[in-house]
């Protein structure tokens, strides 16, 4: 099965993509992904909980943490703190033309503490650009490319081979491939026995596996997945409770009603009138 990658589109007059995102810590996000395309998060306000290859770190305010090409990872806001980020997705395409050998290439800013300040500052820079200014477009040009000069000329690292980073401590080859199966078949039943069988494991071995690279038990993951849909569901297309959870792979509405409780402390419509009522 080949891995799915989240798709990054590019201004054709920025050299990599830039979004803000304003997080809210009353919606849990679940879902993990991975891209070709190495990408830096940094936290404008609030804190965020990052996690990268297994591994969750929490990001202050005025702090920054950078994915290299397909890391797994997941940003969200830290327990009880909402959070404004600003996150960059660089071009390899961009990148080559001034280094050739990009693809045999990794970031490692811990390798060179000297330099974040300076990726810092950077970052700084471009989340005070005014998005509605004239000449916007020609300044966050000037701060990507600074930004690719000091992690190209500082923060460098080699793969040891083909197609594997030195960075990364652990195998992600089986739960990328699991990790894509299980968000495409969320809203049907999904047992350990098939996804197991997915990436030629023995249930037993992969849940242990999937738990120890992920951090989260299989079948903890898949609720999650349904409960956060569903919820959206529910807010973005006024769904009933019962639809929503049938809709989404629930069995039945007290499985869904059950999942809600655990996670967030109150039924699906208690939840759903609470995050309307901020709105």
């Amino acid at each position: 099965m080949d891995y799915q990658y989240d798709v990054v589109n590019y201004d054709k007059n920025i050299p990599a993509t830039i979004m803000y995102l304003n997080l809210s810590s009353a919606t849990h996000k679940t879902e993990l992904q991975w891209h070709r395309e190495p990408e830096i998060v940094y936290v404008i306000e609030g804190k965020s909980e990052c996690s990268r290859n297994g591994e969750t770190q929490l990001v202050e305010q005025g702090d920054f943490i950078l994915f290299n090409s397909e890391d797994v990872h997941l940003v969200r806001p830290a327990e009880g703190a909402d959070c404004r980020l600003l996150c960059i997705n660089f071009s390899f395409e961009y990148i080559r033309m001034f280094c050739k050998s990009i693809d045999t290439l990794y970031f490692d800013v811990s390798s060179a503490p000297e330099v974040r300040p300076a990726i810092t500052a950077v970052l700084q820079k471009i989340a005070s650009v005014d998005a509605a200014g004239d000449y916007a477009s020609l300044i966050r040009i000037a701060y990507i490319n600074e930004l690719y000069y000091l992690l190209l000329t500082q923060c460098v690292g080699y793969r040891r081979a083909a197609g594997s980073a030195q960075g990364p401590k652990r195998d992600f080859s089986y739960a990328k491939t699991a990790i894509a199966y299980i968000n495409e078949n969320f809203r049907r039943e999904i047992s350990l026995d098939e996804i197991s069988g997915v990436v030629n494991l023995s249930p037993s071995y992969f849940s242990k596996y999937f738990k120890n690279v992920t951090q989260v038990s299989f079948s903890e993951y898949l609720a999650n997945l349904r409960l956060e849909n569903a919820i959206n569901d529910m807010l973005t297309h006024n769904t009933t409770v019962s639809t929503a959870a049938f809709e989404n792979g629930f069995a039945n509405v007290k499985s869904f009603i059950t999942q809600c409780k655990k996670v967030y402390n109150c039924t699906p419509a208690q939840y759903k009138k609470k995050l309307l009522a901020k709105r």
